[in-house]
């Protein structure tokens, strides 16, 4: 791997680099660091990849089998940010269009008016609104045609192959759709404190066009201790809450993920026409094919560069996800799935950074599905990729710093000297899955590249009191080694 130059002073000197893995058996190659001296830290049953290289040297100081496929969870990050990087460029946005080919005259617009989402992941429900109103400042009040939601950029299923059933009301897991409005998530507040047996109360902010049925019990925090909550989802966004909960003192809030993205974004513009007194001569209808016609007004995400940092930083899902069919759009020039941008983000990084991808899976661009599998060979030729071209790529201070931002401000292992603000990683984590991949310097100020990867982690019986210790032990001693590696 080559030197490259840093532009911030925190990152000086550091540089991308990904990792090979094996399960606990696997007999390492000569390293300086020996993992077998901390994998006894981690619980029986985990399985663990891990490799770095001091960059300055180009040494391998760390080495399990970097042929293994397993869970990437979020480092899958790094391939949709170096991907969008590579296809979308850094003046890309998200565009949300007012589009009509309708003539305005005596205050109306005399035909459809197409509202074009492109699967802007930020757009906001207050942002929307102020896009309406620019049809007032342009003096139309009446609308004598249809309005037409274009969500057609994205084609099939709003969720990649392999998401968890079970947590796609989580707002992590709210679906990339071509109209996300508020991060297709809302709120909900519970009222559990009446008498036990009553049943819990639960009210919608009225801007949120779903509704929320409660079928929750209170109970005795004694018995509360044997309950179930879970929600159950119908047709249009029906939710409905149920199980038992102990008795709560205060009101508190719980959030969703909306089902029907379609739906909800229709509800919201038919409601936001409604409070600018913009009538509507007509019905509102999906587009079916993409629309055309003069763009009456347009709102903008932030570029390309932001939206990675916010992406990486805070390991969003939704920008992850949204990005990814975009890429796939923007490869194909047409709708496209995700199995089509599966294959559009390979060949974009097979191609311009020649990755070898051999046997890997990509299923999503979040991590989120359990159909990933990536080689941290593959990951490793990526993180290369990056560092020899971080003066154009610019992706290095989009990485979380340890101790201090992101999802790794508060991460036990590396809270304090000489790891803290010392290491950059992307994290990555699902049930049973801990992964990172980033940077640091050892006491030489010479530059290591890691990735770690554990997967099948499990404290059993254990688990509500022990699950992250096993983990901090590790980590502390394996990236202190690295820091004190000849």
């Amino acid at each position: 791997m080559k030197r490259f130059q840093l532009q911030s002073t925190i990152f000086k000197n550091i540089v991308f680099s990904l990792l090979g893995l094996t399960w606990l058996n696997a007999t390492p190659v000569q390293a300086n660091v020996n993992l077998n001296d901390y994998i006894s830290y981690l619980p029986n049953g985990a399985s663990v990849g891990f490799a770095a290289e001091n960059l300055n040297r180009q040494q391998t100081i760390a080495d399990y089998n970097q042929q293994i496929l397993m869970l990437p969870a979020s480092t899958q990050k790094v391939f949709t940010a170096l991907a969008a990087k590579l296809s979308l460029g850094d003046q890309f946005q998200f565009a949300t269009d007012l589009v009509s080919s309708a003539n305005i005259s005596n205050k109306t617009l005399q035909g459809d008016l197409s509202i074009r989402f492109s699967g802007d992941p930020t757009l906001r429900s207050g942002q929307l609104y102020q896009l309406l109103a620019q049809l007032k400042r342009q003096g139309i009040d009446t609308i004598n045609g249809n309005i037409v939601l274009d969500t057609s950029i994205f084609n099939s299923h709003d969720r990649g192959l392999g998401w968890i059933w079970n947590d796609l009301t989580m707002c992590f897991n709210a679906p990339p759709s071509a109209a996300s409005i508020d991060g297709n998530c809302f709120s909900v507040e519970l009222n559990a404190n009446g008498a036990i047996g009553e049943l819990v109360q639960a009210r919608v902010p009225s801007h949120f066009p779903v509704q929320v049925f409660s079928q929750v019990r209170i109970v005795s925090a004694q018995e509360a201790a044997n309950c179930a909550f879970d929600v159950v989802v119908n047709d249009n966004n029906r939710y409905t809450l149920k199980g038992c909960i102990a008795r709560q003192s205060n009101p508190f809030g719980l959030s969703f993920a909306v089902q029907d993205t379609d739906a909800y974004a229709i509800a919201i513009v038919m409601n936001q026409l409604q409070k600018l007194k913009i009538n509507v001569n007509g019905q509102i209808r999906l587009a079916l094919q993409p629309t055309n016609g003069t763009i009456l007004a347009s709102h903008y995400s932030k570029p390309l560069p932001d939206l990675l940092k916010q992406m990486m930083k805070k390991s969003d899902n939704q920008i992850a996800d949204s990005l990814f069919r975009r890429i796939g759009y923007q490869y194909y020039q047409k709708p496209v799935s995700f199995q089509q941008s599966a294959l559009a983000m390979r060949q974009i990084l097979s191609k311009k950074a020649e990755i070898d991808f051999g046997n890997s899976q990509i299923a999503d661009g979040s991590g989120l599905s359990r159909q990933n599998l990536i080689s941290p060979a593959a990951l490793l030729q990526a993180l290369d990729y990056i560092s020899r071209h971080e003066d154009t790529l610019g992706l290095l201070d989009t990485f979380p710093i340890a101790g201090q931002d992101g999802t790794l401000s508060g991460r036990g292992s590396m809270g304090e000297a000489p790891l803290a603000k010392n290491l950059i990683a992307k994290t990555g984590a699902l049930k049973g899955v801990y992964n990172l991949a980033g940077f640091m310097q050892n006491a030489k100020g010479e530059r290591i590249a890691f990735v770690q990867f554990i997967n099948g982690y499990s404290t059993g019986d254990l688990e509500s009191k022990t699950k992250r210790s096993p983990l901090v032990n590790f980590e502390k001693g394996v990236f202190n080694a690295l820091y004190q590696t000849p």
